[in-house]
């Protein structure tokens, strides 16, 4: 009979799970705060009050019925559109008196456990000032802005020096322990949230608080509470990159007072998914990333504290010894709150706010209407600069889409209205934006003309940060155009400016591009001394994350000259650091790159062994670019060897993944791959097949050497169908493209190919022409093989002429 059951109950009671002996971090996030007499409203509540706000109307509902709606991202936009300061996060002031979930925190803090919070209130430090002396508030230790996670990496030896740290993990607007305005920690988080996040994943740890988050959860088990895991928002892709975590306890809350305890199993103990919840499908998803238990406890939190975790954790303080008292000030409702603040939002303001919030979760069809509207209530209104606003976000839109003749229309009109408002910092923007519509269809002179023009602007506006992204850009103009001298002018006079404002990250960035040139040109010595002095800003930094691209980029300097030692030594350890930041998708690069290196010097089971391990990986994951790279590269050893059923298994196995996330290039080489293997097997009539698909999709993608290849393998089958008209057809077209893209290799190749059908076809005059046309730029190419069997046709030919 067949198991169906999803989750095993527990068989544990709460005292086992939550022995002395283990060591805990809890995580904790806004459900916490909900209890009287914080009395904070939910996450829900707080997006549902802003968008009634700050949105229009008839978009509200739009907005709340997304899936992927958060309350970062909608405080991250607000912040974007029409709110620097944040002024709503003042309500948070109003907020003083913990409840006993605060309290229960702050008390295991003094006993040397660690507390994380997703939270911007104050309300733990608030239960540390209740439960500590006067004498030792000076002693607790917010952790908010990037110098603090710098400076404070260690949380054990923060513990031993007596400190009571408290992670805050979004940052925060006040550290309210030292008065110290920590406003910039908020735009930092909001910035990584928005820019370095994946679709959909609003909970990103920028890379300088990784080491931290490895000190704080490495080795330990972690207790999350207050989320609910679908209305707060996401907390998934980070839980799924702390692989050195022993297990994972989360509470979900509920209304019931005895404690539901489950299992989760991986997802391949799972027969189905369709009946689990969406925090069950996480944590299965979670589960299935490492090797470390994941329970679920349903029940509600703050009677689960009180029954349960107060007397294991604190059992020598009893309860009703902490006092928990309502403020003699009534605290306002929020929704009432912030209405002097955001109720007299202007219609155009709410029209950006949504088509930010639209664009940035991949709604790109409401995304347009609100543009559109946008651009009508700017007309009413004769707002000039918001219409250019919705203009540019319009371009965007079509830049997305791929239609750039849109796109580059709507910069222009976006250009227009900036000149006539003599707006010059619009103009940049408008300038750069239709740069990179041009270098993106290979007009690089006319992507070049308008980065330099918006380049000119920012030198008279005295702008330094525009001026970086300027000069990179028209580096990376040269750079894609291989001229590498010229990159190298702009990313040099870049890094120069970098070092006036003391801007490290973007340094290390240039650094890097700057070590790759030199690899371009082959000189090493010089690649790698850029990207060491990178390496040393990094570590500075704390980027680690940076620190493995680097390593991994040194690796391929050594790779490529054949040092296969330092090569080696170079990616193992930016595996190690992959695993401190307990970053899989990173390991699982690096490792594949090992698997290279065993490759190139011939070891060919160990190159197996590690693409496989990078594969296995990424199957936990579930990143399917990387998994269509990876069988591919196992795919590529099975054909070397001829497995050719085993090799055409992978590279089945690639295709279905590229077909279903519509990778078209990939597909395409796929393809041909696997068509090669059937031209080996003589399964001539399958080969043609997928050389044939291979042509459209190379076509559509405009990938002209790689559609003339194929062309010229479908020429090869007629042949052997003694098809000639066909293959004549085959072998014309990949001529025409060859001749196109000014390819005399593949010229020549195509007018020896002619000169063979032809031959065989009794056209012994056509023969003797592409042969002899062949044989000239064979020989202009110095290519003997070559001209030696052509040499040998053409007497061939001669001899049945008489």
């Amino acid at each position: 009979m067949v198991d169906d059951i999803q989750f095993k109950e527990y068989k544990e009671d709460i005292e086992s799970l939550f022995t002395p002996k283990r060591r805990y971090t809890f995580l904790v996030g806004a459900g916490i705060s909900m209890d009287p007499p914080a009395n904070m409203p939910s996450a829900i509540q707080i997006v549902r009050g802003l968008l009634e706000l700050c949105a229009p109307p008839e978009e509200i509902e739009n907005l709340l019925s997304l899936e992927m709606l958060r309350y970062e991202l909608v405080v991250e936009k607000i912040q974007d559109v029409f709110d620097e300061d944040l002024k709503f996060l003042d309500y948070l002031e109003y907020v003083t008196e913990p409840n006993l979930i605060h309290m229960f925190l702050g008390n295991i803090i003094t006993r040397g456990n660690y507390v994380i919070t997703t939270n911007f209130d104050y309300l733990i430090e608030q239960a540390l000032l209740r439960v500590l002396d006067e004498e030792w508030h000076q002693d607790i230790i917010p952790i908010i802005s990037k110098e603090d996670y710098i400076f404070y990496q260690d949380p054990d030896n923060l513990i031993k020096s007596n400190k009571y740290p408290v992670y805050k993990i979004h940052g925060s607007k006040r550290n309210i322990i030292t008065s110290k305005n920590t406003k910039d920690s908020l735009i930092t988080t909001m910035s990584a949230l928005g820019k370095e996040s994946g679709e959909g994943e609003t909970f990103t740890i920028e890379p300088y608080k990784k080491t931290t988050i490895f000190n704080l959860m490495n080795k330990r088990t972690l207790v999350v509470l207050g989320y609910s895991g679908s209305d707060d928002f996401d907390i998934g892709p980070t839980l799924r990159e702390l692989p050195y975590l022993n297990r994972i306890i989360w509470i979900e809350h509920a209304q019931n007072s005895q404690p539901e305890i489950l299992k989760i199993r991986k997802r391949e103990d799972l027969i189905s998914q369709e009946d689990l919840t969406s925090l069950e499908q996480m944590l299965t998803e979670i589960s299935s990333t490492g090797d470390f238990e994941v329970i679920l406890i349903r029940i509600n939190t703050s009677k689960f504290i009180q029954t349960y975790l107060w007397n294991i954790f604190l059992p020598y303080l009893p309860m009703n010894e902490i006092n928990l008292f309502e403020s003699e000030k009534e605290t306002p409702k929020f929704s009432e709150w912030i209405k002097p603040i955001y109720g007299d939002t202007l219609n155009i303001e709410k029209y950006k706010f949504a088509c930010q919030l639209f664009y940035y979760l991949k709604e790109i069809e409401a995304a347009s209407r609100c543009s559109e509207k946008g651009i009508l209530n700017a007309e009413e209104v004769n707002d000039l600069s918001s219409k250019s606003y919705f203009f540019n976000f319009l371009g965007m839109i079509n830049q997305i889409k791929g239609n750039y003749t849109n796109t580059l229309q709507y910069y222009e009109n976006a250009l227009q209205i900036d000149e006539s408002l003599k707006d010059i910092a619009g103009k940049s923007t408008d300038l750069n934006n239709i740069g990179s519509v041009y270098l993106t269809l290979g007009k690089y002179n006319e992507a070049l003309a308008h980065y330099r023009q918006s380049l000119e602007i920012a030198e008279r506006l005295g702008d330094q940060a525009s001026k970086i992204s300027c000069l990179n850009n028209i580096g990376r103009v040269y750079e894609v155009r291989h001229e590498f001298n010229l990159a190298l002018e702009n990313y040099l006079e870049a890094v120069k400016i970098t070092e006036k404002v003391g801007d490290l990250n973007r340094k290390a960035a240039l650094l890097n591009n700057i070590g790759m040139i030199y690899k371009a040109n082959d000189e090493n010595d010089k690649a790698i001394e850029y990207y060491n002095e990178a390496i040393h800003i990094s570590d500075l930094l704390g980027d680690i994350y940076g620190k493995i691209i680097l390593l991994n980029n040194i690796g391929r300097v050594y790779d490529d000259f054949k040092n296969y030692g330092k090569a080696l030594e170079k990616y193992n350890e930016s595996v190690q650091f992959a695993d401190q930041l307990g970053d899989l998708s990173k390991k699982a690069g690096c490792i594949n790159n090992i698997g290279s290196v065993y490759l190139a010097q011939g070891k060919a089971d160990k190159a197996l062994e590690k693409y496989q391990e990078a594969l296995n990986i990424e199957e936990r994951l579930g990143d399917p670019l990387m998994k269509i790279i990876y069988l591919n590269n196992i795919g590529m050893i099975h054909n070397n060897r001829a497995n050719y059923e085993l090799a055409k298994e992978k590279y089945n196995e690639a295709l279905i993944i590229a077909n279903d996330i519509g990778d078209l290039s990939k597909k395409a080489l796929l393809l041909t791959k696997i068509g090669s293997i059937n031209m080996i097997q003589e399964e001539h009539d399958s080969a043609l097949e997928k050389y044939k698909e291979a042509v459209l999709v190379f076509g559509t993608l405009g990938e002209l050497s790689n559609k003339a290849a194929s062309l010229s393998n479908i020429g090869k089958i007629y042949e052997i169908f003694d098809n000639y008209y066909e293959a004549l057809r085959s072998y014309e077209e990949t001529l025409e493209i060859d001749q196109q893209i000014r390819d005399p290799m593949g010229i020549a190749s195509d007018l020896y190919n002619l000169g063979r059908v032809y031959a065989r076809h009794g056209e012994y005059r056509k023969a003797l022409q592409n042969y002899e046309e062949s044989l000239k730029i064979f020989d202009q190419l110095e290519q003997k093989q070559y001209t030696e069997v052509i040499k040998g046709k053409i007497e061939e030919i001669h001899r049945n002429i008489g």
